[in-house]
Protein backbone atom coordinates (compact mmCIF):
# COMPACT_ATOMS: atom_id res chain seq x y z
CA UNK A 1 0.00 0.00 0.00
CA UNK A 2 2.80 1.98 1.02
CA UNK A 3 4.09 2.18 -3.15
CA UNK A 4 0.68 2.68 -4.45
CA UNK A 5 0.36 6.01 -2.09
CA UNK A 6 3.73 7.59 -2.92
CA UNK A 7 3.53 6.97 -6.27
CA UNK A 8 -0.02 8.72 -6.20
CA UNK A 9 1.59 11.54 -3.86
CA UNK A 10 4.52 11.43 -6.91
CA UNK A 11 2.18 11.63 -10.00
CA UNK A 12 0.09 14.35 -7.60
CA UNK A 13 2.98 17.04 -6.30
CA UNK A 14 4.47 16.53 -10.17
CA UNK A 15 1.00 18.55 -11.86
CA UNK A 16 0.46 21.13 -9.99
CA UNK A 17 2.11 22.77 -6.94
CA UNK A 18 3.75 21.26 -4.46
CA UNK A 19 2.72 22.51 -1.35
CA UNK A 20 -0.87 21.61 -1.66
CA UNK A 21 -0.42 17.77 -1.53
CA UNK A 22 2.51 19.00 1.25
CA UNK A 23 -0.21 20.73 3.34
CA UNK A 24 -2.77 18.24 2.91
CA UNK A 25 -0.34 15.43 4.53
CA UNK A 26 0.13 17.67 7.42
CA UNK A 27 -3.76 17.34 7.83
CA UNK A 28 -3.87 13.87 7.27
CA UNK A 29 -1.12 13.24 9.94
CA UNK A 30 -2.71 15.32 12.41
CA UNK A 31 -6.11 13.62 11.89
CA UNK A 32 -4.23 10.07 12.10
CA UNK A 33 -2.21 10.51 15.59
CA UNK A 34 -5.77 11.79 16.99
CA UNK A 35 -7.40 8.44 15.57
CA UNK A 36 -4.04 6.66 17.02
CA UNK A 37 -4.50 8.31 20.71
CA UNK A 38 -8.11 7.86 21.13
CA UNK A 39 -8.42 4.25 19.91
CA UNK A 40 -8.84 1.55 22.37
CA UNK A 41 -9.87 -0.99 19.77
CA UNK A 42 -7.14 -2.96 17.63
CA UNK A 43 -9.41 -1.79 14.31
CA UNK A 44 -8.90 1.91 15.16
CA UNK A 45 -5.20 1.13 15.83
CA UNK A 46 -4.67 -0.37 12.09
CA UNK A 47 -6.17 2.72 10.67
CA UNK A 48 -4.39 4.81 12.79
CA UNK A 49 -1.46 3.33 11.48
CA UNK A 50 -2.45 3.26 8.01
CA UNK A 51 -3.45 6.63 7.93
CA UNK A 52 0.13 8.06 9.69
CA UNK A 53 1.59 5.74 6.64
CA UNK A 54 -0.34 7.32 3.93
CA UNK A 55 0.11 10.81 5.40
CA UNK A 56 4.23 9.86 5.62
CA UNK A 57 3.77 8.71 2.05
CA UNK A 58 2.44 12.59 0.31
CA UNK A 59 4.77 14.58 3.11
CA UNK A 60 7.95 12.71 1.79
CA UNK A 61 7.21 12.97 -1.31
CA UNK A 62 6.38 16.57 -1.46
CA UNK A 63 8.76 18.14 0.35
CA UNK A 64 11.74 16.78 -1.03
CA UNK A 65 10.55 17.64 -3.88
CA UNK A 66 10.47 21.02 -2.82
CA UNK A 67 14.09 21.01 -1.45
CA UNK A 68 14.98 19.94 -5.15
CA UNK A 69 13.37 22.67 -6.47
CA UNK A 70 14.57 25.23 -4.13
CA UNK A 71 17.70 24.59 -3.94
CA UNK A 72 20.27 23.86 -6.70
CA UNK A 73 22.54 20.95 -7.76
CA UNK A 74 25.60 22.46 -6.24
CA UNK A 75 23.95 22.53 -3.17
CA UNK A 76 21.51 19.51 -3.07
CA UNK A 77 23.84 16.75 -0.87
CA UNK A 78 24.36 19.46 1.79
CA UNK A 79 20.70 20.08 2.07
CA UNK A 80 19.51 16.72 1.58
CA UNK A 81 22.06 15.80 4.36
CA UNK A 82 19.88 18.52 6.73
CA UNK A 83 16.84 16.90 5.69
CA UNK A 84 17.68 13.35 6.67
CA UNK A 85 19.67 14.12 9.52
CA UNK A 86 16.28 14.84 11.18
CA UNK A 87 14.54 11.99 9.75
CA UNK A 88 17.37 9.95 11.18
CA UNK A 89 17.70 11.64 14.69
CA UNK A 90 13.87 11.65 15.26
CA UNK A 91 14.04 8.10 14.30
CA UNK A 92 16.11 6.73 17.20
CA UNK A 93 15.47 9.38 19.81
CA UNK A 94 11.84 9.38 20.14
CA UNK A 95 10.96 6.57 21.22
CA UNK A 96 13.71 7.32 23.91
CA UNK A 97 11.66 10.50 24.62
CA UNK A 98 8.15 9.04 23.92
CA UNK A 99 9.56 6.62 27.26
CA UNK A 100 10.57 8.96 29.54
CA UNK A 101 7.61 11.25 29.07
CA UNK A 102 5.20 8.72 29.32
CA UNK A 103 6.94 7.28 32.66
CA UNK A 104 6.69 10.68 34.23
CA UNK A 105 3.46 12.49 32.58
CA UNK A 106 1.36 9.43 31.43
CA UNK A 107 -0.22 8.84 28.05
CA UNK A 108 -1.77 11.95 27.33
CA UNK A 109 1.40 13.91 27.55
CA UNK A 110 3.20 12.20 24.73
CA UNK A 111 0.04 13.04 22.09
CA UNK A 112 0.49 16.85 23.64
CA UNK A 113 4.31 17.09 22.55
CA UNK A 114 3.24 15.56 19.15
CA UNK A 115 0.43 17.98 18.39
CA UNK A 116 2.57 20.93 19.90
CA UNK A 117 5.01 19.84 16.80
CA UNK A 118 1.82 19.51 14.54
CA UNK A 119 1.17 23.26 15.55
CA UNK A 120 4.25 24.70 14.70
CA UNK A 121 5.19 22.74 11.75
CA UNK A 122 1.74 23.62 10.36
CA UNK A 123 2.61 27.60 10.74
CA UNK A 124 5.53 27.07 8.91
CA UNK A 125 3.98 25.74 6.45
CA UNK A 126 1.25 28.51 6.32
CA UNK A 127 4.06 31.02 5.54
CA UNK A 128 5.80 28.71 3.02
CA UNK A 129 6.36 30.25 -0.54
CA UNK A 130 7.07 27.51 -3.59
CA UNK A 131 10.26 29.11 -5.36
CA UNK A 132 7.90 28.52 -8.45
CA UNK A 133 5.42 30.99 -7.05
CA UNK A 134 8.18 33.65 -5.25
CA UNK A 135 10.14 34.35 -8.77
CA UNK A 136 6.93 35.76 -10.15
CA UNK A 137 7.27 38.96 -7.46
CA UNK A 138 11.11 39.48 -8.75
CA UNK A 139 12.37 41.39 -11.74
CA UNK A 140 12.48 40.19 -14.94
CA UNK A 141 15.64 40.25 -15.45
CA UNK A 142 16.46 37.91 -12.39
CA UNK A 143 13.58 35.52 -13.63
CA UNK A 144 14.83 33.74 -15.44
CA UNK A 145 18.39 32.95 -13.66
CA UNK A 146 16.25 31.53 -10.68
CA UNK A 147 13.89 29.12 -12.75
CA UNK A 148 13.18 25.99 -11.01
CA UNK A 149 13.95 23.65 -13.73
CA UNK A 150 17.20 24.72 -15.63
CA UNK A 151 16.76 21.96 -18.02
CA UNK A 152 12.86 22.60 -18.73
CA UNK A 153 13.82 26.18 -19.58
CA UNK A 154 16.34 24.77 -22.33
CA UNK A 155 14.17 23.04 -23.81
CA UNK A 156 11.02 24.88 -24.15
CA UNK A 157 13.40 27.71 -25.56
CA UNK A 158 14.09 25.01 -27.80
CA UNK A 159 10.42 24.23 -28.70
CA UNK A 160 9.74 28.31 -29.20
CA UNK A 161 12.45 28.31 -31.65
CA UNK A 162 11.14 25.60 -33.73
CA UNK A 163 7.20 26.76 -33.74
CA UNK A 164 8.29 29.07 -36.33
CA UNK A 165 9.00 26.08 -38.97
CA UNK A 166 6.61 23.98 -40.15
CA UNK A 167 5.45 20.33 -38.58
CA UNK A 168 7.25 18.88 -41.33
CA UNK A 169 10.34 19.87 -40.98
CA UNK A 170 10.62 19.57 -37.38
CA UNK A 171 10.36 15.80 -37.86
CA UNK A 172 12.85 15.61 -40.55
CA UNK A 173 15.38 17.58 -37.81
CA UNK A 174 14.19 15.52 -34.91
CA UNK A 175 14.22 12.07 -36.89
CA UNK A 176 17.90 13.18 -38.46
CA UNK A 177 18.93 14.08 -34.89
CA UNK A 178 17.55 10.50 -33.50
CA UNK A 179 19.43 8.86 -36.59
CA UNK A 180 23.07 10.75 -36.15
CA UNK A 181 22.76 9.91 -32.39
CA UNK A 182 21.35 6.08 -32.82
CA UNK A 183 25.21 5.95 -35.11
CA UNK A 184 27.20 7.13 -32.67
CA UNK A 185 25.88 5.01 -30.20
CA UNK A 186 26.91 2.42 -32.60
CA UNK A 187 30.15 3.77 -33.32
CA UNK A 188 30.97 4.15 -29.79
CA UNK A 189 31.76 7.63 -30.49
CA UNK A 190 30.98 10.05 -27.98
CA UNK A 191 30.43 14.05 -29.02
CA UNK A 192 28.57 17.14 -27.51
CA UNK A 193 25.56 15.61 -28.35
CA UNK A 194 26.03 12.36 -26.76
CA UNK A 195 23.30 11.60 -24.19
CA UNK A 196 24.90 11.37 -20.42
CA UNK A 197 22.41 7.97 -20.23
CA UNK A 198 22.44 6.37 -23.39
CA UNK A 199 21.02 3.02 -22.07
CA UNK A 200 17.97 5.07 -21.83
CA UNK A 201 17.63 6.64 -25.42
CA UNK A 202 16.95 3.56 -27.46
CA UNK A 203 14.45 4.97 -29.75
CA UNK A 204 13.33 1.09 -29.75
CA UNK A 205 12.38 1.18 -25.87
CA UNK A 206 10.65 4.32 -26.28
CA UNK A 207 7.45 2.06 -28.53
CA UNK A 208 6.74 0.06 -25.89
CA UNK A 209 3.05 -0.08 -24.02
CA UNK A 210 4.47 0.83 -20.65
CA UNK A 211 6.29 4.25 -22.34
CA UNK A 212 3.37 5.01 -24.29
CA UNK A 213 0.92 4.72 -20.78
CA UNK A 214 3.20 5.32 -18.19
CA UNK A 215 6.13 7.56 -20.31
CA UNK A 216 7.99 9.30 -17.26
CA UNK A 217 8.00 5.74 -14.91
CA UNK A 218 9.10 4.07 -17.53
CA UNK A 219 12.05 5.90 -17.97
CA UNK A 220 12.97 6.11 -14.46
CA UNK A 221 12.38 2.50 -13.80
CA UNK A 222 14.98 1.90 -16.51
CA UNK A 223 18.07 3.98 -15.05
CA UNK A 224 20.21 2.02 -13.68
CA UNK A 225 21.91 5.19 -11.66
CA UNK A 226 18.51 5.41 -10.05
CA UNK A 227 17.42 1.78 -9.21
CA UNK A 228 20.73 1.81 -7.53
CA UNK A 229 20.41 4.93 -5.51
CA UNK A 230 16.63 3.40 -4.41
CA UNK A 231 18.38 0.23 -3.61
CA UNK A 232 20.85 2.13 -1.89
CA UNK A 233 18.54 4.43 0.34
CA UNK A 234 16.31 0.89 0.79
CA UNK A 235 19.35 -0.87 2.12
CA UNK A 236 19.92 2.26 5.03
CA UNK A 237 16.81 2.08 6.25
CA UNK A 238 16.94 -1.25 6.87
CA UNK A 239 19.96 -1.24 8.67
CA UNK A 240 18.68 1.60 10.49
CA UNK A 241 15.48 0.11 11.50
CA UNK A 242 17.43 -3.20 12.38
CA UNK A 243 19.55 -2.02 14.72
CA UNK A 244 16.54 0.41 16.42
CA UNK A 245 15.07 -3.44 17.10
CA UNK A 246 17.57 -5.33 17.87
CA UNK A 247 19.97 -3.30 19.93
CA UNK A 248 17.96 -2.57 23.53
CA UNK A 249 17.27 -6.64 23.33
CA UNK A 250 21.45 -7.56 23.41
CA UNK A 251 22.12 -4.72 25.97
CA UNK A 252 19.51 -5.61 27.85
CA UNK A 253 20.05 -9.40 27.89
CA UNK A 254 23.59 -9.07 27.48
CA UNK A 255 24.29 -5.91 29.66
CA UNK A 256 21.28 -6.70 31.70
CA UNK A 257 20.79 -2.85 30.90
CA UNK A 258 17.23 -1.48 32.09
CA UNK A 259 15.47 0.61 29.91
CA UNK A 260 16.90 3.68 30.49
CA UNK A 261 20.36 2.59 29.42
CA UNK A 262 18.97 1.08 26.37
CA UNK A 263 17.31 4.33 24.88
CA UNK A 264 20.95 6.12 26.14
CA UNK A 265 22.61 2.99 23.90
CA UNK A 266 21.36 4.94 21.30
CA UNK A 267 22.59 8.33 21.78
CA UNK A 268 25.64 6.76 19.79
CA UNK A 269 24.32 6.36 16.84
CA UNK A 270 22.29 9.09 16.56
CA UNK A 271 25.01 11.68 17.38
CA UNK A 272 26.69 11.51 14.12
CA UNK A 273 23.23 12.70 12.16
CA UNK A 274 23.75 16.35 13.87
CA UNK A 275 26.27 16.30 10.95
CA UNK A 276 24.13 15.26 8.11
CA UNK A 277 24.67 18.74 6.75
CA UNK A 278 28.59 18.52 6.07
CA UNK A 279 28.45 14.77 5.45
CA UNK A 280 25.73 15.83 2.33
CA UNK A 281 28.52 18.92 1.38
CA UNK A 282 31.17 16.38 1.11
CA UNK A 283 28.61 14.99 -1.57
CA UNK A 284 28.49 18.39 -3.43
CA UNK A 285 32.39 18.40 -3.12
CA UNK A 286 33.89 14.52 -3.40
CA UNK A 287 30.77 12.85 -5.77
CA UNK A 288 28.00 11.14 -4.38
CA UNK A 289 29.68 7.65 -5.50
CA UNK A 290 32.56 8.10 -3.51
CA UNK A 291 31.11 9.58 -0.16
CA UNK A 292 28.17 6.37 0.16
CA UNK A 293 31.10 4.26 -1.00
CA UNK A 294 33.05 5.05 2.09
CA UNK A 295 29.38 5.40 4.01
CA UNK A 296 28.68 1.67 3.19
CA UNK A 297 32.28 0.27 4.03
CA UNK A 298 32.39 1.99 6.93
CA UNK A 299 28.64 0.87 8.04
CA UNK A 300 29.76 -2.63 6.82
CA UNK A 301 33.55 -3.33 8.85
CA UNK A 302 31.61 -2.10 12.19
CA UNK A 303 28.33 -4.44 12.05
CA UNK A 304 31.11 -7.36 11.69
CA UNK A 305 33.29 -5.73 14.51
CA UNK A 306 30.02 -5.77 16.24
CA UNK A 307 29.67 -9.24 16.67
CA UNK A 308 33.37 -9.22 18.97
CA UNK A 309 30.92 -7.69 21.43
CA UNK A 310 30.12 -10.78 23.82
CA UNK A 311 30.67 -10.45 27.39
CA UNK A 312 29.13 -8.05 29.97
CA UNK A 313 32.88 -6.39 30.50
CA UNK A 314 33.69 -2.71 30.34
CA UNK A 315 35.72 -3.10 27.19
CA UNK A 316 32.94 -4.59 25.59
CA UNK A 317 30.25 -1.88 26.11
CA UNK A 318 33.06 0.44 25.34
CA UNK A 319 33.71 -1.52 22.28
CA UNK A 320 30.24 -1.33 21.29
CA UNK A 321 30.06 2.26 21.73
CA UNK A 322 32.84 2.74 19.39
CA UNK A 323 31.33 0.39 17.04
CA UNK A 324 27.99 2.17 16.91
CA UNK A 325 29.48 6.09 16.70
CA UNK A 326 31.82 4.90 13.29
CA UNK A 327 28.43 2.95 12.21
CA UNK A 328 26.18 6.14 12.78
CA UNK A 329 28.96 8.09 10.71
CA UNK A 330 28.78 5.67 7.92
CA UNK A 331 25.11 5.68 7.46
CA UNK A 332 25.11 9.24 7.61
CA UNK A 333 27.28 9.13 4.91
CA UNK A 334 24.90 6.67 2.78
CA UNK A 335 21.41 8.33 2.62
CA UNK A 336 22.05 11.97 1.97
CA UNK A 337 24.41 11.49 -1.06
CA UNK A 338 22.38 9.52 -2.78
CA UNK A 339 19.32 11.21 -2.11
CA UNK A 340 21.24 13.98 -3.59
CA UNK A 341 22.40 11.28 -6.84
CA UNK A 342 18.55 10.94 -7.35
CA UNK A 343 18.23 14.51 -8.13
CA UNK A 344 21.09 14.67 -10.60
CA UNK A 345 19.52 11.57 -12.17
CA UNK A 346 16.28 13.00 -13.00
CA UNK A 347 18.28 16.62 -14.10
CA UNK A 348 19.91 14.03 -16.77
CA UNK A 349 17.21 12.41 -17.69
CA UNK A 350 15.69 15.54 -18.25
CA UNK A 351 18.01 16.25 -21.09
CA UNK A 352 17.90 12.85 -22.58
CA UNK A 353 13.75 12.65 -22.91
CA UNK A 354 13.02 16.91 -22.85
CA UNK A 355 8.98 16.06 -24.74
CA UNK A 356 8.98 12.87 -21.56
CA UNK A 357 9.85 15.07 -18.10
CA UNK A 358 8.15 18.56 -19.71
CA UNK A 359 8.29 21.75 -17.84
CA UNK A 360 7.73 20.12 -14.54
CA UNK A 361 9.99 17.39 -14.24
CA UNK A 362 9.48 14.49 -12.39
CA UNK A 363 11.36 15.20 -9.02
CA UNK A 364 8.32 14.22 -7.14
CA UNK A 365 7.67 11.48 -8.52
CA UNK A 366 11.73 10.45 -8.31
CA UNK A 367 11.48 10.74 -5.03
CA UNK A 368 8.05 8.78 -4.45
CA UNK A 369 10.02 5.96 -5.49
CA UNK A 370 12.64 6.47 -2.69
CA UNK A 371 10.05 7.02 -0.22
CA UNK A 372 8.29 3.58 -0.50
CA UNK A 373 11.69 2.47 -0.23
CA UNK A 374 12.43 4.07 3.06
CA UNK A 375 9.09 2.85 4.09
CA UNK A 376 9.29 -0.86 2.98
CA UNK A 377 12.87 -1.09 4.54
CA UNK A 378 11.53 0.13 7.76
CA UNK A 379 8.78 -2.72 7.58
CA UNK A 380 11.30 -5.10 6.50
CA UNK A 381 14.25 -4.24 8.76
CA UNK A 382 12.74 -5.23 11.74
CA UNK A 383 10.92 -8.16 10.77
CA UNK A 384 14.31 -10.11 9.49
CA UNK A 385 16.63 -8.97 11.73
CA UNK A 386 14.22 -9.84 14.75
CA UNK A 387 13.61 -12.80 13.63
CA UNK A 388 17.29 -13.84 12.93
CA UNK A 389 18.20 -12.76 16.33
CA UNK A 390 15.24 -14.70 18.60
CA UNK A 391 16.61 -17.96 16.55
CA UNK A 392 20.52 -17.30 15.90
CA UNK A 393 22.51 -15.08 17.94
CA UNK A 394 24.05 -12.04 18.04
CA UNK A 395 27.45 -12.59 15.93
CA UNK A 396 25.44 -14.21 13.22
CA UNK A 397 22.78 -11.45 13.08
CA UNK A 398 25.30 -8.55 13.14
CA UNK A 399 26.94 -10.74 10.75
CA UNK A 400 24.02 -10.99 8.33
CA UNK A 401 23.80 -6.92 8.65
CA UNK A 402 27.00 -6.49 7.52
CA UNK A 403 26.64 -8.56 4.19
CA UNK A 404 22.81 -6.55 3.31
CA UNK A 405 24.80 -3.34 3.84
CA UNK A 406 27.86 -4.96 1.25
CA UNK A 407 25.36 -5.49 -1.75
CA UNK A 408 24.40 -2.13 -2.72
CA UNK A 409 28.23 -1.07 -2.87
CA UNK A 410 28.11 -3.08 -6.62
CA UNK A 411 25.16 -0.78 -7.84
CA UNK A 412 26.81 2.33 -6.38
CA UNK A 413 30.39 1.60 -7.84
CA UNK A 414 29.03 1.05 -11.07
CA UNK A 415 26.48 3.20 -11.70
CA UNK A 416 26.08 6.23 -9.23
CA UNK A 417 27.28 9.83 -10.25
CA UNK A 418 30.67 11.11 -9.41
CA UNK A 419 29.18 14.35 -8.63
CA UNK A 420 26.53 17.10 -10.16
CA UNK A 421 29.44 19.58 -11.90
CA UNK A 422 29.81 17.85 -15.26
CA UNK A 423 33.51 16.51 -14.12
CA UNK A 424 32.20 13.05 -14.75
CA UNK A 425 30.91 11.31 -18.08
CA UNK A 426 28.28 8.84 -17.73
Amino acid sequence: MLRVHTALAGWWADRGHRSTPFFWGLMLAILSTLVFCLARAPGLLILGRALQGLAASVIYTAGLALVADAVGAEEIGAWMGFVFSGNTFGLLVSPFLAGVIYDHAGYYAVFGIIFGVFGLDLLLRAFMIEKRQAIKYLPAEQQNDTRTFDESQATEEGENNTTSESNDDAEETDHGKQHKRQNEDQHGEETEHTPLLRVLTNPMADESWLYNHFPKQTVLFRSPRLVAAIYGCLTHTMLLASIDSILPLFVKRTFEWTASGAGTIFLTITCPSLFGTVFGALADRYGSRLVSLVGLGLTTLNLGLMGLVKNNEILDKVLLCVFLVIAGVGLNLILAPLAADVFATVEALAISYPKTFGKTGAYAQAYALMTGALGLGTALGPILAGAMYENTNWPITVGFLAILCALPSVGVFFFTGGGYMGKRKE
